[in-house]
């Protein structure tokens, strides 16, 4: 997955501003299989409540909002340091 504003691969560990002003991590990378450690247990393929899985995209970790998943590129991923 990539930043839109600039084409740069997003990375697990990057710093990111999400939802218009809020700060976050990148855990886990579903479409590279990576993830921080200690969420190797979000790398699952097992059926979530309310069906489908967490097989692409990336999960973001926010303070103020939890955890993100965005599936797809997304305009509202902005790197914290571009």
């Amino acid at each position: 997955m990539l930043y839109k504003q600039n084409g740069i691969a997003i990375q697990v560990g990057d710093h990111v501003i999400v939802e218009g002003n809020v700060k976050g991590t990148v855990v886990c990378d579903y479409d590279q299989q990576k993830c921080l450690e200690g969420y190797e247990d979000w790398l699952t393929k097992e059926t979530l409540i309310g069906g489908g899985t967490l097989s692409k995209g990336v999960m973001v970790k926010t303070n103020e909002l939890g955890f993100i998943h965005y599936p797809d590129e997304d305009d509202n991923i902005i790197c914290a340091y571009p």
